[in-house]
């Protein structure tokens, strides 16, 4: 009975670390789902260098970007703590800050040791939408901060206290150019700058040549599965024609949920033999009165490539298409008669007397020598 103590304990010391490692790694802001739960592993695997803002004590600081994986060992984040000073004149608090990207070096999400609050002009404490605000700032890679100096965001030069050596103060900031004010939190302006340069700067080249070391086609085959529109994209451009077959399904869910973009990427990449299954042209098709304009022009253009049961699909939709669409569409009907089936043309007909439809003369013009 007793050695049955020791494993017992094991097993407790094991969940307490599990505890632990949730917990070191729980976000205040996320915006992926709950990847930092399932992580399991977490190795370093480089370095990133940062110069300060600081005028006085100017340096350069290196930080360390760990890789997070799951009990698989599946990579699911890079992240670091990052302890930096945000203030242009030695005189702030140091900023303490975890900081989550995914995996193609996109931001996705911060942490903040509650013992260590961010704080903004004369020490005041961030507040809770200040903290969100913050997120929403460092969620947009092509902020108004990306190609601007902190002397190009500040009327004036801040001024130096006497105290230059204190510990206790935050950033004296400077008036704070108006087109500038909404984007970051008020008072705050050297720890958004700070911190949105670091988590945008050269770190992201370094996670992007990272991904290139750890590439796989199970990691591709992740990237498709998952809800994130930038990993659908990535293994979209990664994917070999070749292997559309075998993620068929895949990319069908990717083309029905995805934005214009993605749709005309995939309408143009899909090879004939896979949008040419019947099942696969189904489910592009039937999406057709749903999906945006050029998409819609790229299917009606890819007929001949498809399944031959894409016509008659189309023929219930044609009061969706635009003057050019249907004149294409009923050009490759009068090259192609057979596909023109008893149920395509009761649909067109139908159509054709749709007085809310503004092209219907085309139709009647079309089945007028179709009788």
């Amino acid at each position: 009975m007793y050695k049955i103590f020791p494993f017992i304990t094991i097993i407790f010391i094991f969940m307490g670390f599990q505890d632990k490692i949730k917990s070191d790694y729980k976000p205040m802001f996320f915006s992926m789902n709950d990847e930092w739960k399932d992580i399991a592993k977490d190795e370093s695997v480089f370095q990133f260098e940062v110069k300060s803002l600081d005028a006085i004590f100017n340096s350069e600081i290196n930080y360390e970007v760990r890789l997070l994986s799951d009990s698989k060992g599946v990579p699911k984040l890079f992240f670091s703590e990052i302890e930096t000073s945000v203030c242009a004149d030695g005189e702030c608090k140091l900023a303490n800050i975890k900081v989550y990207w995914n995996l193609l070096g996109n931001y996705v999400g911060f942490g903040i040791p509650p013992e260590y609050p961010l704080t903004k002009f004369e020490h005041h404490h961030f507040k809770k939408e200040d903290y969100a605000k913050l997120h929403q700032l460092l969620l947009d890679d092509n902020s108004i901060l990306k190609r601007r100096k902190m002397s190009d965001l500040i009327d004036k030069v801040p001024i130096f206290s006497s105290n230059i050596y204190s510990d206790d103060v935050d950033a004296i900031s400077g008036a704070t150019k108006t087109e500038i004010k909404e984007a970051v939190v008020k008072g705050g302006l050297y720890s958004c700058y700070t911190i949105w340069h670091l988590v945008h700067g050269e770190v992201k080249e370094k996670m992007e040549e990272y991904l290139k070391t750890i590439n796989s086609d199970k990691l591709i085959h992740n990237f498709l599965s998952t809800p994130y529109k930038d990993y659908q994209m990535y293994a979209l451009k990664q994917l070999k024609k070749s292997a559309y077959k075998e993620h068929s399904n895949q990319i069908i869910s990717i083309y029905k949920t995805s934005d214009a973009l993605t749709k005309v990427y995939i309408l143009k990449k899909i090879p004939e033999d896979v949008l040419s299954e019947e099942f696969v042209t189904e489910q592009f098709y039937n999406k057709f009165p749903l999906i945006d304009i050029n998409s819609r022009t790229l299917l009606i253009h890819r007929l001949k490539s498809a399944n031959k049961n894409a016509s008659e699909i189309l023929s219930k939709y044609v009061d969706s298409m635009s003057k050019n669409q249907l004149k294409f569409y009923l050009n490759y009907l009068n090259d192609s008669p057979k596909f023109i089936s008893n149920s395509c043309k009761s649909n067109l007909k139908k159509a054709s007397k749709n007085k809310k439809y503004t092209y219907s003369y085309l139709l009647k013009e079309f089945l007028k020598n179709r009788k």
